[in-house]
């Protein structure tokens, strides 16, 4: 279990997150989060890693639908990058059943509940209450075999997009949290059960969105907003200001820090159930959000960049 005695603080805020018991409920960011995450990844990757990704997206199995997301028009360069970037979303567009590919739908891989409440001013688990035997953190540990193994490339192309997709899922804080208290004796659901006003209707929705938050999103074509936000999220948190053990660091310690930061800062006294958070809950959002997918994007490319060098 991972050590959690903190006091709570500040904040920042999240979407639609599900439990074991709930899986037809998305855990994840949306889909300017994760493309953003992927984005960054994508100019960090290594040539080798990127043509090797590119290879194995276009050799999954025509029912899990992974070549779908390369685009039919562009250059060659476009159409690579657009087709990673893209797939970063394929673990939630299978969730619905009239899916094509819904039977690779594995609604417990998005998330880890940990499960803590507050006690005499400290942050302390609650032992009764533990995470889903498949979840986030124990996929992590176990795709990156497999993408690294002999298995055959279908194989490996699904379980790239799994990993793309679950290293942006682990850096969302609420991914990672279930805080206990007495209207949520089993948990909230990862702040989905705290309700807030305004167009994010709960905690999660509001943390999954928050670069929409910052910034509307276009009504059409998203991939310059999408590569804006990566280039800005670059320029502002560039690779050099995160240290090597930093990016080196594995799932675990992945999750750590996602735990910790919604234990500090995601439920200040501030934040009123019903109401639409304060600006300042949005600004300190918005820099605790930006990290974190900054840190997914690079991590997501120094783990591809190890297991793709062969």
């Amino acid at each position: 279990m991972l050590p959690i005695l903190r006091p709570l603080a500040l904040i920042t805020a999240v979407t639609t997150l599900a439990t074991a018991t709930v899986a037809t409920a998305a855990r994840r960011w949306n889909a300017t989060g994760h493309e953003v995450i992927a984005s960054i990844a994508w100019t960090h990757l290594t040539p080798q890693a990127r043509t090797r990704a590119v290879q194995l997206l276009r050799s999954g199995p025509p029912e899990a639908h992974l070549g779908d997301a390369e685009p039919s028009s562009g250059s060659t360069a476009e159409r690579e990058k657009a087709l990673f970037v893209h797939t970063s979303l394929w673990a939630d567009q299978i969730k619905g059943r009239s899916a094509p590919n819904h039977a690779y739908d594995r609604p417990v891989w998005h998330y880890t509940d940990y499960y803590w409440r507050e006690q005499n001013g400290k942050v302390v688990l609650v032992p009764e209450l533990t995470p889903d035997p498949e979840n986030a953190l124990e996929r992590l540990a176990l795709l990156p075999g497999v993408l690294a193994s002999g298995a055959p490339d279908s194989s490996r192309a699904v379980a790239l997009a799994w990993i793309e997709h679950l290293v942006g899922d682990v850096h969302q804080p609420l991914h990672l949290s279930a805080r206990v208290t007495a209207e949520s004796p089993k948990g909230d659901r990862g702040g989905n059960d705290l309700k807030l006003a305004g167009a994010q209707s709960n905690l999660h929705s509001y943390w999954d969105g928050i670069l929409d938050i910052l910034e509307k999103p276009p009504a059409g074509d998203r991939s310059g907003y999408v590569d804006g936000w990566a280039t800005k999220i670059e320029k502002e948190l560039p690779i050099t200001a995160f240290t090597k053990a930093e990016l080196d660091a594995g799932p675990e310690a992945w999750g750590k820090e996602s735990l910790t930061l919604a234990e500090e800062l995601l439920y200040p006294a501030t934040l009123i159930a019903g109401a639409v958070p304060s600006d300042a809950y949005k600004s300190t959002a918005g820099q605790a959000g930006k990290r974190r997918i900054a840190l997914a994007g690079y991590r997501l490319a120094t783990v591809l960049n190890r297991l793709l060098a062969k």
